[in-house]
């Protein structure tokens, strides 16, 4: 289902997207997943835990129509 699949999480720093991630990283090969949160330490935590190289962080806020 996620073999070399890219993946957007929004929100994903919280508590779901980080067990999304862990169990996702853990069973599949995604080519790439990405992280978009408003919380840039909680993204600064998240590099230091998953730490693959199909991982990428990005600052926003879904709110935000303009970006």
């Amino acid at each position: 289902m996620f073999e070399g699949a890219s993946i957007l999480i929004t929100g994903g720093t919280g508590s779901f997207g980080k067990q999304f991630i862990r169990n996702v990283l853990a069973n599949y090969k995604p080519r790439r997943v990405v992280v978009y949160s408003r919380d840039e330490y909680k993204q600064y935590e998240m590099q230091q835990a998953f730490s693959s190289p199909e991982m990428r962080y990005f600052i926003g806020d879904v709110r935000d129509a303009q970006k």
